[in-house]
């Protein structure tokens, strides 16, 4: 049977489960798997699984013991829904960590912690951003007080040792370099971590108002009235504008500094009608 503690996405799960019975016993379908489960409809399992209907904890239930779980893979299986169906940042996290306390030593939840810790700490960027000119010559309290807010030397060494789990930076004879290495992980453990990265980045912005001089920043707001389709033509043209700063940034010769651009657009409104 497929390893649940390798998912993190109860549907995948699932599917997988189906599947590998399908393909040891071709009796297997979904209407044995529900009658197996004790669910009268037999499209049910094939909804849940293609995210067209949400499980509920009864059938949750049902089917944990169709598949014949033990305590801890059914306490994971409850805990993975709880983390799907999270709708607040706080929920993901809370359950994120849950699920990661299992199996702690696998080389999967190694590697994906890692991940995760890349994407929820600004620092690991702005690091990885230093390393093609800077040489702290493994002094971690030097690096450390390089950052703006300076972190810990305990933070910077692990910063450095996650990024080279993750294949992010490579060591030299002379010290470090940057990879081309892109960091992947499943969308939800992904798509949490980029939201951690961005509440972190605005928090940044707001304390740089009183921590950095104006000379050395630029924040502004704007507060207008848009169509859908002006706010679409918007959101187009701040995605151009991006591309045009990776295409400037990738250009600079000898960067001395490294910045965070934050891009933000959202309603302080609801819709009204024409």
């Amino acid at each position: 049977m497929q390893n649940i503690f390798n998912y993190l996405d109860y549907r995948k799960f699932l599917k997988d489960y189906y599947l590998e019975k399908k393909s040891e016993n071709k009796a297997f379908s979904y209407q044995f798997f529900a009658n197996k489960a004790g669910i009268k409809t037999k499209s049910l399992i094939h909804h849940i699984m293609d995210g067209k209907r949400k499980i509920t904890r009864d059938i949750a239930f049902k089917l944990g013991q169709a598949m014949e779980l033990n305590e801890k893979s059914f306490s994971y299986w409850e805990e993975l829904i709880a983390f799907n169906h999270a709708t607040t940042n706080r929920e993901k996290n809370h359950y994120f960590k849950r699920l990661a306390s299992y199996n702690k030593r696998s080389n999967a939840k190694l590697l994906l912690k890692e991940q995760y810790e890349y994407f929820s700490k600004w620092y690991y960027n702005t690091i990885r951003e230093l390393i093609p000119f800077v040489d702290f010559h493994n002094d971690f309290k030097r690096l450390a007080h390089m950052l703006k807010p300076a972190i810990t030397p305990t933070q910077a060494r692990q910063a450095i040792t996650a990024l080279l789990k993750l294949g992010m930076i490579q060591k030299t004879a002379n010290g470090y370099r940057q990879t081309d290495q892109a960091v992947t992980s499943g969308d939800e453990v992904h798509s949490l971590a980029i939201e951690n990265f961005h509440l972190k980045s605005r928090d940044l912005a707001a304390k740089s108002i009183d921590t950095i001089p104006g000379n050395e920043r630029d924040i502004s707001c704007l507060v207008v009235g848009l169509s859908e389709k002006t706010f679409s033509d918007i959101k187009k043209e701040i995605q151009a504008f991006r591309k045009k700063i990776i295409t400037l940034a990738d250009s600079t010769e000898n960067p001395s500094r490294v910045y965070h651009i934050n891009f933000d657009m959202f309603p302080t409104s609801e819709m009204q009608e024409k």
